[in-house]
């Protein structure tokens, strides 16, 4: 659907489905790259999202990444 430049409201590029299909991407990726790595992809990652929505909870987030956590879980 199309977005009209001037509205009041521009959508986020991202929806909460997408923020949960990274974090689980990141859970797996933390099985096979060094805690160093790891850390500065979901604190770079968490910046870009903030930067895009201003109700995204970054420290939400970065839980979210941590291998078992339960992404759904509110």
């Amino acid at each position: 659907m199309a977005q009209a430049n001037d509205s009041l409201f521009p959508r986020n590029k991202f929806a909460k489905r997408h923020y949960e299909a990274i974090a689980l991407a990141m859970q797996d990726a933390r099985r096979s790259t060094a805690l160093d790595q790891w850390l500065c992809i979901v604190n770079c990652l968490a910046d870009a999202f903030a930067a895009d929505n201003g109700m995204f909870k970054r420290e939400r987030f970065k839980r979210a990444c941590e291998p078992g956590a339960n992404v759904r879980a509110r």
